[in-house]
């Protein structure tokens, strides 16, 4: 029964929105209280039944409702409320890389913060707990938000596989790699990557400008590979914010890795 009433309450926050104005139009103030109020019935909706649910140990679907439900509210803040729609995404997105029962508790957060901020009021004991797992998620280097040793290793793995295997990146040169040296190779990825995203392993290879000199390496060739890697690490489901982060640094060593401006 409970579940019928949210879907209708999500219908109604929906109707609400394609009914009381258009996206290319300013939202007048009484459709944007009242957008508010079915809203905040939505959330009240899915936070009482998700808590029914993680109470009798279906994890899972608990995360699936609150990921479900925000998924419907985030893109109807963007009008009058456009920075809540941005900190709930950010959640959204950066519950997709936990597990079900700290990303569903990270999905009741974006709910509350809902509630907070359209009616405020009394902090909840998951809102704490929370806040709790974000002072500690604050302190963390972006090699630990990629998996520290173990997620960064089979990154890389990911990685080298199929650039090995696209011609668009030329990894080798036209070079034949042993076992040995391709393991090498992995292991001075590594190191990299620890240095620049505050790992501990430390880097023993050359700057990046003496390690690729002479190879001729084009920017297509570069794109190539940051394509890879991009695909990559939506693939291991980090976040997009770290993506982004990631594809930043990368990008900064293009000065020192191309030598060939444009095509082969």
């Amino acid at each position: 029964m409970r579940t019928r009433v949210l879907v209708l309450v999500l219908l109604g926050v929906g109707l609400g929105a394609t009914n009381g104005f258009t996206q290319d139009k300013p939202v007048p103030t009484s459709s944007a209280m009242d957008l508010d109020s079915r809203i905040v019935q939505a959330v009240y909706e899915a936070a009482t039944l998700g808590t029914d649910i993680y109470n009798k140990g279906q994890i899972e679907g608990c995360f699936r409702l609150y990921q479900g439900t925000l998924l419907a509210i985030q893109p109807l803040l963007k009008e009058h409320r456009p920075k809540l729609a941005l900190s709930v995404k950010a959640k959204m997105d950066r519950a997709r890389t936990m597990k079900y029962e700290e990303g569903a508790f990270y999905l009741r957060s974006a709910l509350d913060e809902i509630q907070n901020e359209i009616a405020p009021g009394q902090k909840t004991e998951k809102t704490e707990k929370i806040e709790k797992i974000e002072k500690v998620e604050a302190n963390q280097t972006l090699w630990d938000r990629l998996g520290g040793v173990g997620g960064v290793k089979k990154i890389v793995d990911k990685i080298f596989l199929r650039a090995v295997e696209d011609t668009k990146v030329n990894l080798f040169r036209g070079k034949k790699l042993d076992g040995k040296a391709q393991d090498n190779l992995k292991q001075s990825l590594l190191e990299y990557i620890s240095s620049v995203t505050g790992g501990k392993i430390p880097y023993k290879g050359k700057d990046m400008k003496a390690a690729h000199a002479g190879m001729k390496i084009t920017d297509d060739e570069f794109n190539a590979l940051g394509k890879i890697v991009e695909d990559v690490l939506k693939s291991n489901n980090i976040a997009e914010s770290d993506i982004k982060e990631f594809m930043g640094l990368m990008e900064t060593t293009r000065k020192d890795i191309v030598e060939v401006k444009g095509k082969n």
